[in-house]
């Protein structure tokens, strides 16, 4: 698996140890104080933890300012759904348990960097549900590249029901779902269940 460069934010001494396992001295970088990331060259992958004194003595203008200019990755060691919302609606890219399993950590980071959003399955689903309350009537041109079956399990996808949960109710295999979704994702252009959302519910 390649390695990325990034810096890290953090006070917690055993968290900075575990990504420093994620990739060699020469290429991760610990920051003093939020102020250090304006010193940094855009377009860099930098991990944040919450749990930082420094984290939450910025305003939010100053935390937009740089998920515009960066690739932020926010950890917590106490995460929730909500904590991780007004993160990405700040702009940062992807929002984590700051002890998550190494390999999982190392996906992260993999993720973002190469310019797609991560999030964990139960923030990914409100996400979906949010988007599908929100959806437009007046943009269905996704649906005329697609089958009849690949419609269907498009529609449900972006509600946010799990492969499983579509298996079920289409008669089908996890397997086909899973098949089916990488047969849609290719004809849309699309790598993954929240764009897929946005284009069903005609957000973007």
């Amino acid at each position: 698996m390649s390695r990325h460069a990034f810096s890290i934010l953090t006070d917690d001494e055993a968290l900075f140890s575990r990504f420093r396992t994620l990739a060699s001295s020469s290429t991760i970088h610990r920051l003093q104080g939020c102020k250090a990331i304006d010193e940094l060259p855009a377009h860099g992958l930098i991990v944040l933890d919450t749990s930082g004194h420094d984290l939450r003595s910025q305003p939010e203008p100053f935390w937009q300012r740089c998920c515009q200019q960066h690739r932020i990755v926010v950890v917590s060691s106490t995460p929730s759904d909500d904590e991780g919302l007004a993160w990405l609606e700040l702009g940062a890219a992807g929002y984590c348990h700051a002890y998550a399993a190494e390999e999982t950590l190392q996906q992260v980071l993999e993720v973002v960097a190469g310019g797609e959003v991560w999030v964990g399955r139960s923030l990914m689903t409100r996400l979906l549900k949010g988007i599908g309350a929100h959806r437009s009537q007046s943009s269905r041109s996704w649906t005329e590249a697609l089958t009849e079956r690949e419609r269907e399990v498009a529609r449900r996808a972006a509600d946010a029901e799990s492969n499983l949960v579509i298996a079920q109710a289409l008669g089908i295999t996890e397997r086909t779902v899973k098949s089916h979704l990488t047969a849609i994702f290719e004809k849309l252009g699309i790598s993954d269940r929240l764009q897929l959302a946005l284009k069903v519910h005609g957000i973007r």
